[in-house]
């Protein structure tokens, strides 16, 4: 039986709706404005009364989900906002608001169904593609980011964030330049996206533009100071240009903000070892790991210190911990290869030593004919080819003879200014030039594998001396020079290749060269190339510059063969001095390259060379006095100091 209204007509229950339906609207309306006016508690209140009146309102449910997001409650807002898509599925921002909501729950594989949904139902939702791209480029599903990231930009093409992600990708996919217009486009956009300033900076750090890199994290910075990230990577880009003392600050910094930093505490060991301060440098690692027990890299730099302090079993067992926590640790690899050379362990050593074709810094090249790892040649051709530095060349051109023995027609790649000097080699077939056209080979091989391909050990080291040979118009113009008849002739240098990452552990001040350059009945001539060779003025040495009458390794060689003593640092030179045979003192690091092993004061590459090691780390002082000594003595015993000699006027550095 149904009941009317005597008044109205209409039959009581649908009255009832009407009014209930009136009372919805107008507090939904006001939940609505104060939501959108910041006042949640207000906004909170209002829906709750709405849903008191109906229980399964959708907008009410989907608005306590939004305050609930908004102030932190994740747990709730993912309870509410599924509520409010199964009383109204069809909605494409409820199914968008929960996945935002599962994404600030690092549910990132439950919000794509929530997205796709979303898109299904508003296929034009710029926002749904840009987050559903931002969770497949953080699963690096590349492939799957990009039409959502182009559908963004075609709906928004103003959106600076957007292209800073399109950037991400395109960096990711290998296009530097690409991504590098992406970034941009986006500082024109928003010039205070200190996103897209970071993520350029990346960018340039790793193709090695320092200067850029320095820039956009500074100016990231002056945005935004209290990025403990960008503070980290400014101080690797200080690191990589030898600021150690900025770099040592950014990193500090980074911590001061983010006390678990564990990358931070990793890169500040970084820079403690470099400045030599090794305890510290310990610490800063063991920090990391305490921070981050499974941190691989801070394993392998914590091997690396130990190196440096000269404790090769604790660095090996270090390295080795960092590879059984990533065995893809492409550096691990490598720097135990170093370590169990550095000990003498050859027949890891050199099997270990390979990992350097991976290694970004190595640059190996690449070839699509078989590498030879000593297989019978037959006569076939076969590349030799330089990698690395000058003097890692002419430490393993001993090894082209030996190839040409096994029944290799050699075809030998040198740097440069190392072809006169190559081109003495007996049994050459073709010399080339690195960079300039190869002739066709059957097999390759980097100068620098060929001691595994030949299972060198300590014992079977090819150190027959001289092994290279000066060009005859070298030595003629060595001999046009005008040489002194008495005294020691001796050849300086005290500076390797800036660009060497370790450079400033084996280079010298030439003023600290100043207590041999004291002693009388000994002549000095400086081979020292490159930027250091100014030093020679800077201190006023008495030393004679060679560098007017070198043009290459030939006239170096040729130089060389006019001394009595070579004295240098671990460079080319020694290498040099060492194959032909010639007397070299080299002064060595605490921690040596690996090839001149540890401890032992001659060399097993060449018979001619003596080693002076610092007796601790950075002690070059000692290094030196004690050479002055050995120099003393050879020279006759009775060199004294001659302070008219010290600071000596430019007339004394005059071509011989």
């Amino acid at each position: 039986m149904v009941c009317w209204d005597a008044e109205s007509g209409e039959p009581l229950a649908q009255k009832t709706i009407s009014r209930e339906s009136s009372a919805i609207k107008g507090l939904l309306a006001n939940a609505i404005r104060e939501h959108q006016a910041g006042r949640l508690e207000e906004a909170k209140q209002l829906y709750l009364q709405v849903l008191a009146i109906d229980v399964r309102h959708a907008k009410s449910l989907y608005g306590l989900g939004l305050i609930a997001h908004q102030i932190g409650n994740l747990d709730a807002a993912a309870s509410m906002m599924p509520r409010a898509i199964a009383v109204d599925g069809n909605t494409a921002t409820y199914h968008a608001s929960l996945g935002a909501v599962l994404l600030d729950q690092r549910r990132p594989e439950e919000a794509v169904p929530e997205y796709r949904q979303g898109l299904k139902l508003q296929p034009d939702s710029e926002e749904a593609h840009f987050n559903l791209a931002k969770i497949f480029l953080d699963q690096q599903k590349l492939n799957e980011a990009r039409p959502h990231l182009e559908r963004a930009l075609a709906l928004k093409p103003d959106s600076a964030e957007t292209h800073t992600n399109m950037g991400i990708l395109l960096a990711r996919e290998g296009n530097p330049e690409e991504a590098r217009g992406c970034y941009q486009r986006a500082l024109i956009l928003n010039p205070d996206s200190t996103e897209a300033l970071c993520n350029l900076g990346n960018l340039f750090c790793a193709g090695g533009k320092l200067e850029e890199a320095r820039a956009c994290y500074e100016r990231a910075i002056a945005l935004r100071p209290d990025l403990a990230e960008v503070h980290n990577n400014l101080g690797v880009i200080f690191r990589d240009m030898g600021l150690l003392g900025e770099a040592q600050a950014c990193h500090e910094r980074a911590i001061a903000l983010k006390a678990n930093y564990a990358d931070a505490q990793n890169n500040l060991g970084i820079v403690f070892r470099d400045q030599g301060r090794m305890d510290e440098s310990v610490a800063c690692h063991e920090r990391a790991l305490a921070l981050k027990p499974d941190y691989s890299e801070a394993y392998n730099n914590l091997g690396n210190t130990r190196r440096s302090q000269g404790r090769l079993e604790e660095a090996r067992t270090c390295h080795e911990q960092a590879l059984a926590l990533n065995p893809d640790n492409v550096e691990a690899k490598w720097n135990l290869s170093l370590v169990e050379l550095l000990a003498g362990n050859f027949a890891t050593g050199w099997r270990d030593y390979e990992i350097r074709t991976r290694r970004k810094k190595n640059a190996t090249r690449i070839f699509p004919e078989p590498l030879w790892r000593g297989e019978p040649l037959h006569g076939a051709r076969i590349l030799l080819h330089a990698e690395q530095g000058l003097g890692d060349t002419l430490q393993f051109l001993r090894y082209v003879p030996m190839v040409q023995a096994a029944g290799g027609t050699v075809i030998l790649d040198v740097q440069r200014s190392l072809l006169r000097l190559a081109a003495e080699l007996p049994g050459i077939a073709a010399l080339e030039a690195t960079g300039d056209p190869l002739p066709p080979f059957e097999w390759h091989c980097p100068l620098m594998s060929l001691p595994a391909a030949f299972g060198t050990a300590i014992e079977s080291i090819p150190a027959q001396v001289p092994y290279l040979r000066v060009p005859a118009e070298a030595k003629q113009s060595a001999e046009s020079l005008e040489w002194p008849i008495d005294g020691l002739r001796v050849g300086l240098v005290w500076s390797g290749n800036p660009l060497f990452p370790e450079d400033r552990l084996r280079s010298i001040p030439l003023s600290g060269f100043e207590p041999l350059l004291a002693l009388n009945g000994v002549h000095f001539f400086s081979l020292q190339m490159g930027p250091a060779a100014s030093q020679l003025a800077e201190v006023g040495a008495p030393a004679i510059d060679l560098q007017p009458a070198i043009g290459d390794m030939a006239d170096t060689a040729a130089l060389i063969e006019k001394l009595d003593l070579v004295i240098t640092v671990d460079t080319a030179v020694a290498h040099l001095a060492g194959a032909l045979g010639k007397p070299v003192w080299v002064l060595l690091p605490f921690a040596p390259d690996w090839r001149w092993l540890m401890e032992r004061e001659d060399s097993p590459w060449y018979p001619t060379m003596r080693l002076f090691r610092q007796p601790k780390f950075g002690n070059w002082p000692s290094v030196l006095e004690r050479v002055r000594g050995e120099l003393a003595v050879l020279a006759g015993g009775n060199c004294v100091p001659n302070a008219a000699r010290v600071g000596a006027s430019s007339s004394h550095r005059d071509r011989p």
